[in-house]
C-alpha cells in the first residue's frame, strides 16, 4: 500500500510513464529528459538596448565552466549533474550597472504540472540538471517489484514492447524481435555480451554510480568535500587549487549526516501529523453515525411533541421532521466531503513520506546532497500547508442543538420552529491548570465542547468534607478563591447552564491547600517602612502604629517569628493578633479585637482590651527572636523569646478570622519569618493559660 502511494512521486506528469532520466526544472518540479525535449521551444526574447549591458570580459574555459556551475549551486543544490549543467535556471540577479547581464534563453520548458517556464541556453532540456536521488529510487522501484523494463528501438503509436535483454556494449534494452532485427548474434555483434534485464539494470547503476561519484573538474578524483558557499561536491584538487580554496568547505559525509538527521526530523514530525490525521478522518466517518444517532432522538422529540398537540400541528410535524432530515443530509454531506478532501491531503503527505524516506537510503552521499535542499523545500512546504489546512476538526458539527417548543399557542402553528438549545453537557476540571497557594485555590474547567453555555456555577466545601457551598457564579472558566483554611482538603464542582437548564455537576476535583502559612506585613500607615519583600518593617514616628499580616487564620496550628534586627531599649513592641478592622494607631492589645505581648529589654506582659496581665522579667535586645505559636484547636496564642516559654492568651470564645500583627515605634526594626513548622517541644509544652 505504501509503494502504491509512493508510485505518484515515480511517475512523470507529462508521460504518465515512470522517471527515465529525470532532470529538474526551475519550479522544482521534474520530468523525463526526453518529455523535457518534446516540449522545449525557442524562448521569445525581447530587443535590448545597448545601454542595459556590458560585454562579459573573456575568460579561460574552465572558469567559465565552474562560474555556470555556481549560478546553478544556489537553485539547484541537492541535485547532481551527468555534466557540467548549461541550464540557465537559478542565474543570479544582476548585482550593479557595470557587472554582465545574463546571456537571454534559446529554449523555454513548460511545466506540465505549474505551467511554468524553465529557461535554457542553446544545449535546451540536455542541459537540465539531473534528479540523481529520484532516478536511484526508481530503480530500486522498478527492481523490487519486478516492472517490467520497455524496450529502448519499438517504434509505432503503440507502447513498447517488455524488454528481454540488455546489451552492455550497446548500454541498449532490447525486446525480442528487436533484438533479432537490430542485434543479431553474428558478425562484430556476435562478441557483444548480453545479459537479462535484471543484470543490465545493475551494469547500469554501477556505472552511473562511478561516474557521479567522480568531480566534474577532475574526472580522476572522487568527491569527498562539500563547498557551503557553492553548495557543491567538491575533491581535494578543487580545494587546494581551484576557486573553493578560499570558501568554507566541511567534509562530505559531515554534511550529508547533518542534513539527513535535519530531514528524518522534519519527516517525523510530519510523520505525527499524518498519523494524527488518518485517526482525525476515522473519526469524521463515525461522525456520520453519530449525526444519523442524533437526528433519530430529534425526531422521536418532534413526534413526541406534535403528537400531544391539537390536529392542526399534524402538516407542521411533517415539514419539522423533513427539516431535520435536510439538515442531517447537509451534515452527513459535509462530514463525507471533509473525509475525502483530508484523504486526499493525507495520501498525497503519506506519498511524499515515503519517497523521502527512500531518498534517506541514497548511500551516495554527492547525490543526496545534491537533492536535501529540494526534499527539505517540499517537506516544509507540506508541513506549513497542512497547518494551514488540516484543522483537526469537524467543519459542521455533528449534534442538533434543537428542542421543540411545545409551549407555543395555537394561533402560532404557522410560526412553530426550533427553539436551539438544549441543556448543557457537564463541564470538565482541567487538572493541570489547577493550583492551590498558601490558603488560596486556584480552579480552572473547560465547557462541554458542543454545548451552547450561558454561564457556569462553581461550588466548595468547607475543608472538612462538609457540605458544598456556591462560591461563584459568571461567564468565565477560571476562578481564584481566597481566604480559605490552611492544611485543608476542599472538594470543587463545577456545572455549565443556559436559558434551557443546568448540566449536572461534575467529579469533585480535590485541592489541598498549604501546611504552613507564608504572609508579609502590610501597612497603609505613612509612618511605617516596609522592605520590598515585604518582610522588614520599622516607624519613623514615636507614636505606636499597627501592622498586619497579609494572611488570617481561622483554623490550624500556625508559627511564626519576628527578629529583632534593631533596637535601642526606649521603643515600645507589642506581638499578637488582631482583627482586621481595628485601630491602627494605639498599641497592639489596648482594643477589644486584639491579643497582645508587649515587651521591652526588662520585662513583658500580656495585653487585650486594655487590661494588663501575666507580668513577666526578661526583656529582648538586638539580634534576639520573637516567636508566637497560634494553635486555633485549643484557643491558645504562645509567645517564646530566644525558644523559651515567655507567655499563653486563652483565646476562649474567640471566633472568625484572626491576623498576625505587630505594633512598634521609632528605633526598632523588625524581621518577620513565615511558613514556619512549631517546634514539636513546643506543642508539648503544657499550657499554663491566664485568664
Amino acid at each position: 500500500e505504501a509503494v502504491n502511494e509512493m508510485e505518484e512521486e515515480l511517475r512523470c506528469a507529462q508521460c504518465s510513464g515512470f522517471y527515465h532520466v529525470p532532470v529538474l526544472l526551475a519550479c522544482r518540479h521534474a520530468m523525463c529528459l526526453a518529455c523535457a525535449r518534446e516540449l522545449q521551444k525557442p524562448a521569445i526574447v525581447p530587443p535590448r538596448n545597448e545601454e542595459e549591458g556590458v560585454a562579459p570580459p573573456a575568460e579561460d574555459h574552465e572558469t567559465s565552466e565552474v562560474d555556470k556551475l555556481s549560478v546553478l549551486s544556489d537553485a539547484d543544490s541537492g541535485v547532481s549533474c551527468s555534466s557540467r549543467p548549461t541550464s540557465l535556471v537559478g542565474a543570479p540577479e544582476v548585482g550593479g550597472n557595470n557587472e554582465p547581464l545574463p546571456p537571454p534563453p534559446i529554449y523555454t520548458i513548460a511545466c506540465p504540472q505549474c505551467g511554468a517556464a524553465t529557461p535554457t541556453d542553446e544545449a535546451g532540456a540536455q542541459g537540465l540538471t539531473r534528479y540523481r536521488v529520484l532516478a536511484a529510487v526508481v530503480d530500486k522501484h522498478l527492481e523490487r517489484y519486478q516492472v517490467a523494463e520497455p524496450c529502448q528501438l519499438c517504434e509505432g503509436s503503440g507502447a513498447p514492447r517488455p524488454a528481454q535483454v540488455f546489451c552492455d556494449q550497446c548500454l541498449v534494452f532490447y525486446c525480442g524481435p528487436c533484438r533479432d532485427s537490430c542485434h543479431p548474434d553474428r558478425g562484430p555483434l556476435a562478441a557483444h555480451w548480453l545479459v537479462n534485464v535484471a543484470e543490465g539494470r545493475a551494469l547500469l547503476r554501477a556505472r552511473r554510480r562511478e561516474r557521479e561519484g567522480r568531480c566534474g573538474h577532475h574526472p580522476q578524483e572522487h568527491v569527498s568535500m562539500y563547498c557551503l558557499t557553492c553548495r557543491l561536491p567538491v575533491c581535494v584538487l578543487c580545494l587546494h587549487h581551484g576557486r573553493h580554496h578560499a570558501h568554507d568547505v566541511h567534509a562530505l559525509n559531515a554534511v550529508t549526516k547533518t542534513h539527513k538527521t535535519e530531514l528524518s526530523q522534519a519527516l517525523q514530525q510530519l510523520s505525527e501529523k499524518a498519523r494524527a490525521a488518518t485517526e482525525f478522518i476515522h473519526t469524521l466517518k463515525t461522525l456520520s453515525d453519530e449525526v444519523h444517532g442524533n437526528c433519530r432522538e430529534v425526531e422521536g422529540v418532534i413526534v413526541a411533541q406534535v403528537d400531544a398537540l391539537v390536529e392542526a400541528l399534524q402538516a407542521r410535524r411533517t415539514d419539522l421532521i423533513n427539516w431535520v432530515r435536510r439538515q442531517r443530509d447537509t451534515k452527513v454531506h459535509a462530514l463525507r466531503e471533509q473525509v475525502q478532501d483530508y484523504t486526499h491531503t493525507l495520501q498525497s503527505t503519506t506519498a511524499t513520506i515515503h519517497f523521502c524516506i527512500e531518498a534517506l537510503k541514497e548511500s551516495d552521499p554527492a547525490s543526496f546532497m545534491e537533492a536535501q535542499e529540494v526534499l527539505e523545500e517540499r517537506v516544509c512546504t507540506m508541513t506549513r500547508d497542512w497547518e494551514q489546512t488540516m484543522v483537526p476538526e469537524p467543519r459542521i458539527p455533528p449534534v442538533f442543538n434543537l428542542t421543540l417548543d411545545d409551549k407555543t399557542l395555537l394561533t402560532a402553528i404557522q410560526q412553530l420552529t426550533f427553539i436551539q438549545l438544549k441543556p448543557p453537557g457537564t463541564p470538565s476540571m482541567i487538572p493541570l491548570e489547577c493550583s492551590a497557594e498558601n490558603n488560596s485555590v486556584t480552579i480552572a474547567w473547560a465547557p462541554h465542547p458542543t454545548s451552547c453555555v450561558t454561564g457556569y456555577t462553581l461550588e466548595i466545601d468547607d475543608g472538612s468534607n462538609g457540605p458544598f457551598r456556591e462560591v461563584y457564579t459568571g461567564e468565565e472558566t477560571v476562578c481564584t478563591i481566597d481566604g480559605l483554611h490552611f492544611n485543608s482538603i476542599y472538594r470543587a464542582r463545577v456545572r455549565a447552564f443556559n436559558n434551557t437548564g443546568n448540566s449536572s455537576f461534575c467529579e469533585p476535583l480535590c485541592l489541598q491547600t498549604a501546611e504552613v502559612a507564608w504572609f508579609t506585613l502590610e501597612s497603609n500607615h505613612l509612618d511605617h517602612t516596609i522592605s520590598e519583600n515585604g518582610f522588614t518593617i520599622s516607624c519613623d514616628s514615636y507614636e505606636h502604629r499597627v501592622a498586619l499580616g497579609s494572611v488570617g487564620f481561622s483554623r490550624g496550628i500556625h508559627y511564626w517569628e519576628f527578629n529583632i534586627e534593631k533596637y535601642d531599649g526606649n521603643a515600645d513592641i507589642a506581638f499578637g493578633l488582631s482583627r482586621i478592622d481595628i485601630c491602627k494607631e494605639m498599641i497592639l492589645g489596648k482594643c477589644g479585637g486584639s491579643w497582645s505581648m508587649y515587651i521591652d529589654n526588662e520585662r513583658s506582659w500580656l495585653m487585650h482590651s486594655g487590661e494588663h496581665f501575666n507580668r513577666s522579667a526578661g526583656g529582648v535586645r538586638t539580634g534576639d527572636t520573637v516567636g508566637l505559636l497560634l494553635n486555633l484547636p485549643e484557643k491558645t496564642l504562645g509567645f517564646y523569646v530566644n525558644g523559651d516559654l515567655q507567655g499563653y492568651l486563652s483565646l476562649t470564645g474567640v471566633n472568625g478570622v484572626l491576623y498576625p500583627a505587630v505594633s512598634l515605634n521609632r528605633s526598632v526594626i523588625l524581621t518577620v519569618r513565615t511558613g514556619l513548622k512549631p517546634p514539636k517541644h513546643y506543642l508539648g509544652v503544657p499550657p499554663e493559660v491566664e485568664a
